[in-house]
């Protein structure tokens, strides 16, 4: 199980770092991701790429938790809100993804 925590802003200058991050859940067989929003301010396109990328490799085995107001606004424009599993707290996600 990977838990990776966003922090600031996730846009194109800060994106790379969340790429490397995801490096290890995305290439590990049977990984679990968590990606925690909890402490995120600000999300764009590059963030929600990232997103939509390592939701789309993992599938039953992602999470998002922690969405802030701004974070949620981006997901529901996007349509991913009602797509990607989201959760208000970290401990709610990992007991989905614990199964």
């Amino acid at each position: 199980m990977f838990v990776v925590q966003v922090e600031g802003e996730l846009d194109m200058n800060t994106a790379l770092e969340l790429e490397r991050q995801l490096e290890a859940p995305l290439s590990a067989p049977g990984a679990s991701l968590l990606v925690d929003l909890s402490r995120c301010e600000f999300i764009d396109s590059t963030g929600i790429a990232l997103i939509v990328k390592a939701w789309q490799a993992l599938q039953d085995h992602f999470s998002l938790c922690g969405v802030d107001k701004q974070v949620k606004r981006v997901l529901d424009i996007t349509g991913l809100e009602s797509t990607i599993p989201t959760h208000p707290s970290r401990d709610d996600a990992l007991a989905r993804l614990r199964g």
